[in-house]
């Protein structure tokens, strides 16, 4: 069955419609409508119209990866039909005195051009694999560089930040809003010192993601910039963790196999999560 059929029985199956979609999963109510006629070519670039696919199809309770992969399944028969017809148009243009005469000039081109010598060829690559391995021992040395200096900015900005600070002390002066942008959970468990996994997905761009570990010591942290609709990330976490996000209304979290829960809150804030 075809993925716009599969879209639109579920949704009439749940008695949703197309507004109800929209205004929950916030992709526009004509998208949506094409998704479903099995209409993908609303100039959209594939990486957009991938995560609105998976959001749509997480909202009706199909599995979002099967859905993409019906999409691309969709989308590569497409592109296949349409490079067969110009392949075609372009080999009947073409006039067999053309054809004879491009394959003399070929035949004349190879028989003037020489071959390098073997010593020529033998320096060659010489040079090339040891230019080669100077990048490669180059890039090394940049990426542990990076690396470290990209650990050390994030435990920094994440305990440090003026802008962090800023957040807290304008919604605790804000009166009944308080916290609205911090969620804390307690949950008692007899194996907190297990490792759970942290499941986040993005249900629109988000400019800055930080994960704090905040069960080791030291403590763990995991930066992510520019994250895109439909980005999803499974992360390993001792005890509880911290996150600052951007965009606290475009994040969705689970923990292990548990429910995916949305984030109360709007614009940039922090929430947590605690097994004790």
């Amino acid at each position: 069955m075809a993925i716009g059929q599969k879209l639109e029985d579920a949704r009439n199956r749940k008695g949703i419609s197309i507004r109800e979609a929209s205004e929950s999963t916030k992709i526009r109510g004509d998208f949506l409508t094409s998704f479903e006629a099995g209409n993908f070519d609303i100039k959209l670039p594939e990486v957009y119209l991938r995560g609105f696919i998976r959001v749509y199809a997480r909202f009706l309770g199909i599995d979002p990866e099967s859905a993409v992969a019906d999409l691309n399944l969709e989308i590569g028969s497409g592109k296949n039909k349409n490079v067969k017809k110009s392949i075609g148009k372009i080999g009947g243009s073409e006039s067999p005195d053309n054809s004879r005469d491009i394959t003399a000039v070929d035949k004349q081109g190879t028989s003037r051009s020489q071959l390098p010598s073997a010593d020529s060829s033998r320096k060659t690559l010489i040079f090339i694999g040891a230019g080669g391995a100077a990048i490669v021992l180059l890039s090394i040395i940049l990426i542990i560089i990076f690396s470290s200096n990209n650990e050390n900015t994030q435990q920094s900005d994440l305990e440090n930040d003026p802008v962090e600070t800023t957040i807290r002390e304008t919604k605790l002066n804000a009166g009944n809003d308080a916290g609205t942008n911090l969620i804390t959970e307690e949950i008692t468990d007899q194996n907190a010192n297990k490792e759970s996994i942290l499941k986040l997905a993005a249900i629109g761009p988000i400019e800055r993601l930080i994960i704090s570990d905040e069960g080791k010591s030291p403590k763990v942290f995991h930066e992510f910039k520019n994250v895109e609709l439909g980005w999803e990330k499974s992360i390993p976490f001792s005890e509880g963790f911290r996150c600052y996000s951007s965009k606290l209304e475009h994040i969705r979290f689970a923990i292990d196999d548990g429910i995916e829960k949305q984030v109360n809150g709007q614009g940039a804030g922090n929430f947590s999560w605690s097994a004790k």
